[in-house]
């Protein structure tokens, strides 16, 4: 049982919108979370570190924000997110929205009751299954992607590495469940940990179960250790208490105490091919599916992300992505200009146009693609990615994942 305690403290800011859909999120604004600290405890938490300065003991002094479902609604009626689409971020990798002390405070349920109105997507990111509660208001947004974290299926080593947490069994069920009720729905396994969970004799277990649970995407990561408080825990808590025979592994991979928390670049690379490897054997997603982000983003943002993502994918099978990058560059240089020109210009959103910035965005990005995308190729200088796109755009297609290949409506 939690031992937290809670402090109220006031929020600023309640929703944001970046000039850049978020390639990692899949979601264009970002809804603040409703708790600072948390409870769940997990022992390899990047919230620890000093970086995000948290006040009091990290796991044990949660800060709520008690006014944030008072200041969403204020956001969403002032029209905060009237005049552009794109799916709501609710969710931390500092934090979880549903730890314990929200059965109390309900602060995340009264967040998802005030952007409800707004009348755009959500994506919500958890470890727990306490999000089962309030799928009857997820189920009163246009699309709901629900995404669990889960790193490992033994409970044992669950019980070590996030004692605060919902028990893995409990997590895949919230994805079996989100399916059922019409979500979409994925696993991030993430942080995985050297030599624990990041090992096949966990991750095949791991990943077998999150596809039979229904899971569209598992998005796999190592472990990041910030030299501070959140390094030091993790060595004392985890490695020398339970896996001691591993201290001269992670002395050697993280020595460089890299600000970042990464590990050697060499050990990084090594570690980011094997879950690759395993992942691409399963013919299963390593990132958001364009099928899915493609539905809750406006065009010019999912291409956005499509560029990003291929980045990622093709690197992780040796290929030279520097004429992909630059390409992405290009683009995203020109849709954060137009979006920022187009929000001094102050769009009026009516009834019959809810959504004035991403009609016009969306528009532009088709005379781009006119004429067989050559003023999307001049604009990112790459024909070949400019006709991919283009050929995605004017069918209404997707990119499919683990065959690198378009998929077009039949």
């Amino acid at each position: 049982m939690s031992t937290a305690q809670f402090v109220p403290i006031e929020a600023k800011s309640g929703i944001t919108r970046a000039p850049l859909a978020d390639p990692f999120f899949a979601c264009l604004y970002r809804c603040l979370a409703p708790y600072r600290g948390c409870a769940h405890a997990c022992r390899y938490c990047d919230g620890r570190a000093e970086k995000y300065y948290v006040e009091g003991d990290f796991e044990r002094d949660i800060a709520a924000r008690m006014n944030l479902g008072d200041l969403v609604a204020k956001n969403v009626e002032a029209g905060l997110a009237a005049r552009e689409f794109g799916a709501i971020g609710l969710g931390s990798g500092v934090t979880d929205v549903y730890q314990p002390i929200e059965r109390e405070l309900a602060l995340t349920r009264r967040v998802l009751e005030a952007l409800v109105p707004a009348a755009l997507p959500i994506v919500i990111l958890t470890k727990s299954d306490l999000i089962l509660r309030d799928f009857d208001i997820l189920a009163r947004f246009p699309r709901a992607l629900v995404m669990v974290t889960v790193t490992t299926t033994d409970p044992e080593k669950a019980q070590i590495l996030e004692p605060g947490a919902s028990p893995p069994e409990r997590r895949l069920e919230v994805i079996r469940r989100a399916r059922e009720a019409g979500f979409r729905a994925g696993v991030m396994a993430m942080p995985l940990c050297p030599g624990i969970t990041l090992n096949s004799e966990n991750t095949e277990p791991l990943f077998d179960a999150a596809r039979d649970a229904g899971a569209e995407f598992i998005f796999a990561g190592g472990v990041t250790l910030r030299p501070g408080k959140q390094k030091d825990l993790f060595m004392a808590d985890v490695v020398r208490a339970h896996y001691g025979d591993l201290e001269p592994l992670y002395v050697d991979i993280f020595s460089e105490n890299r600000q970042s928390g990464m590990p050697r670049a060499e050990y990084q690379m090594s570690s980011a091919r094997a879950i690759h490897e395993s992942l691409f054997a399963l013919g299963e997603n390593e990132l958001i599916p364009h099928s899915i982000y493609r539905d809750i983003l406006c065009a010019p943002d999912a291409l956005f992300i499509l560029f990003c993502h291929m980045q990622t994918l093709y690197s992780a099978r040796g290929v030279d992505t520097r004429p992909l990058r630059a390409a992405t560059d290009r683009y995203a240089a020109w849709l954060s200009s137009a979006r920022s020109t187009l929000g001094r210009k102050k769009a009026k959103v009516v009834a019959s146009d809810p959504f004035p910035v991403s009609r016009i965005l969306g528009g532009m990005l088709e005379d781009l693609c006119a004429d067989n995308g050559r003023k999307l190729e001049s604009l990112i200088g790459n024909e070949r990615l400019a006709r991919l796109a283009t050929s995605l755009v004017e069918s209404g297609g997707f990119f499919d994942y683990p065959s690198l290949s378009p998929k077009f409506p039949t």
